[in-house]
Formats: structure tokens, C-alpha cells, sequence
């Protein structure tokens, strides 16, 4: 579960012309909703085989839906096309919000997309997902949006190779939860909303061959049994070392997870951090209702190098939902093989202020 791969490009961009992506913070561009779009989105269906695509999915963050996927170029196996492998560049990228998922019978629904502006002409791969490329989102909260279930963004790119142009659309669901944006409020007994549970952030080392086990309250590395909450061990084999977590006595472990809202990916990962992915809170920081998840009801974790962008999630015998006490999130971080199939790892632990 990874979510920002390399999309590996032929060698003939290696001397092609680079666009420039404007960066930091005003290098948000925003295509605002226009006040007379209504009706039907007419959705191309050109989709030249020389514009490639990979991994198209969608994933939710905070309040916000952010878009995962690639676009490159590829001429590759076409002896026609020779020239066009060094002079084909992108021109122009394009979004549209659509209600629904079906392409010959979707809604246009009047709300903006929020991307980086790339400069055209570029042989650079487009990558919405990336900080240095697109970085593509919807804000669930926009007025625009006047009932939940599922949208779709719809993404049109075109290139030109000087002579002939080429065009390419996808169409990438992704959904309102009615339970979260479209409650019906009850006027005769309204209920106070409630406040989010605030958490700090500690890293602590730990190894597998001395002091393997976490102490959850105290965010320390401690011997093996107790007072350990967690203890890592080494497993897999001597070709595959992995390792593996289980939970001391009243304490419970799972992996995050959005659960049944479609792509079912995790909101959040390794290096993507609640606290950084929000910068509209402030001072910045993690609350609770970051780390989704349906039941906290394990006590063993296996194949966390193989995961090793997973977060996860314990619960001691002190839970209590409501103020947040006995709960914390945990993930490895810098984790290094040693002798034998041991590791040495940093665990990122978010607990209650």
C-alpha cells in the first residue's frame, strides 16, 4: 500500500523539454466552478494509446478528496512514430466534477478543483498525486456540492507532436458521505457538535534484538513482556526477514482503514501525516477521527516491512471514545535490517494531550 509511485518513462525524455511546476504556497491554482454550468458533462472518448495511464484512484483526507494517478508519454513499439517520440509534449490538462460514474449520462455539478499550475509544453510524466506535479483535490465542503454519494473527476489531457494532436480522458469516482455532509438536522433536538480529540506525536527507537517492546503511556523502548504494550519481533526467513508485533495483556491492534468508502485505501500514511496534510488547522496537528477504523480487535501484526507505509492503531484497557484516553496510532519509521534478521526502527506514536 503505497501511494506515490515512479512512473518509469522512456529514455527519449531524458533530452526532452521540461515544464516548470510552480511550488509552495501559492502554488495553488484553483479551476473555479463556473455559475452557469448546468446539465450533462460531455466526456471525450478519445484515448490515444500513445498517452499513457496508471493507477487512477481516489482516497479521502480530512475534508478534502485527493486523486492518485499518472500520465505519460510512450511511443515506444510504434516504428511510425519515430519523430514523435522527441518532439510530443503535453499541452493542456482540464477537470470537470460530474455526478455519477457512467460517462454517457453524468451530471455537471458546479464545484472547483484544486491544482498546481504546470507550464505547457512539458515532457514530464503528470502525476496528480505529487506536490511537484499536479497535486489534484476537491474540497468536500464546497457549496457547490448540494447532495452526497458518488461524483467523479474527470480528467482530459492533450499533447501535440508539432503535426498531429493527441488527447486522453479519464474518469476517477470517488464519494460524499452522506452520514458525514448530508445529515438531516433534527430542530427540536439538536445536539451539540462534537469536539475533536487533539493528539501529539513522539518517536521513540526500538530494536528487535534489545528492548523490542513499546510502552504506549510513556512513548519508551522497554524490555520484552511487561511493561511492553507492543513487542516486534523479527520473522520471515533469512532470504525475507520481516517482522512482526504483538500485543501485551488488554491491548488491541489493527491497521487504519477508511473502511466501506470506495477506493478502501488508508487516508492516511508514512510521510503522509495527518497533521501535515492539513495545513488549515492551527497550531497543526492529529486528532482522532484521523485514524479510521471499523474494530480495534487484534493482537497481532505480521508483514510490517512489507506494509511499511501502514499506519495503525491500539487500544489499552483505559479506551474510552469519548475523551480519546488509552488510544493511540503508531508506524515504523526508518527501519534497518541488521544481523540475523533483526531490526532497528524509529515508531512514530500519536497519543492524547
Amino acid at each position: 500500500m503505497i501511494f506515490a509511485k515512479k512512473l518509469i518513462l522512456s529514455s527519449v525524455f531524458a533530452i526532452g523539454a521540461f515544464g516548470l511546476i510552480a511550488c509552495g504556497s501559492d502554488s495553488k491554482s484553483s479551476t473555479e466552478p463556473d455559475p452557469n454550468q448546468q446539465g450533462k458533462i460531455v466526456v471525450p472518448d478519445k484515448k490515444d494509446p500513445n498517452i499513457t495511464v496508471t493507477e487512477f484512484s481516489s482516497r479521502i483526507a480530512g475534508d478534502e478528496i485527493r486523486f492518485k494517478g499518472q500520465f505519460g508519454i510512450d511511443f515506444v513499439g510504434d516504428p511510425e512514430a519515430q519523430d514523435s517520440v522527441f518532439n510530443t509534449a503535453f499541452t493542456g490538462i482540464e477537470y470537470k466534477v460530474g455526478k455519477g460514474t457512467d460517462p454517457s449520462n453524468m451530471a455537471s455539478v458546479n464545484v472547483a478543483v484544486s491544482s498546481n499550475t504546470i507550464l505547457f509544453p512539458t515532457q514530464n510524466a503528470i502525476d496528480l498525486n505529487s506536490m511537484n506535479s499536479a497535486y489534484v483535490s476537491v474540497n468536500l465542503l464546497d457549496q457547490g456540492f448540494t447532495e452526497c454519494g458518488t461524483f467523479s473527476l474527470v480528467v482530459t489531457v492533450t499533447a501535440n507532436d508539432g503535426v498531429k494532436d493527441y488527447q486522453r480522458t479519464e474518469v476517477i469516482p470517488f464519494e460524499r458521505d452522506a452520514a458525514e455532509y448530508c445529515r438531516t438536522e433534527d430542530t427540536t433536538s439538536q445536539q451539540p457538535v462534537k469536539a475533536e480529540i487533539p493528539m501529539t506525536s513522539c518517536q521513540v527507537e526500538l530494536s528487535t534484538n534489545m528492548n523490542p517492546g513499546l510502552s504506549l503511556s510513556t512513548c519508551t523502548a522497554v524490555p520484552a513482556g511487561s511493561p511492553a504494550d507492543i513487542t516486534f519481533v523479527k520473522a520471515g526467513t533469512r532470504n525475507e526477514p520481516e517482522l512482526s508485533a504483538t500485543a501485551g495483556a488488554g491491548v488491541f491492534v489493527t491497521p487504519i482503514t477508511n473502511g466501506d468508502l470506495p477506493p478502501a485505501t488508508d487516508d492516511y500514511e508514512v510521510d503522509i501525516w495527518p497533521e501535515d496534510m492539513n495545513p488549515d488547522r492551527s497550531p497543526a496537528t492529529a486528532y482522532v477521527s484521523d485514524f479510521k477504523f471499523k474494530t480495534i480487535e487484534g493482537t497481532q501484526l505480521n508483514e510490517m516491512i512489507l506494509n511499511s507505509n501502514q499506519i495503525y492503531v491500539a487500544k489499552t484497557a483505559a479506551y474510552n471514545a469519548e475523551t480519546g484516553a488509552g488510544f493511540y496510532a503508531f508506524a515504523l519509521t526508518e527501519t534497518t535490517e541488521g544481523n540475523n534478521g533483526d531490526y532497528t526502527f524509529k515508531v512514530k506514536l500519536y497519543k492524547v494531550q
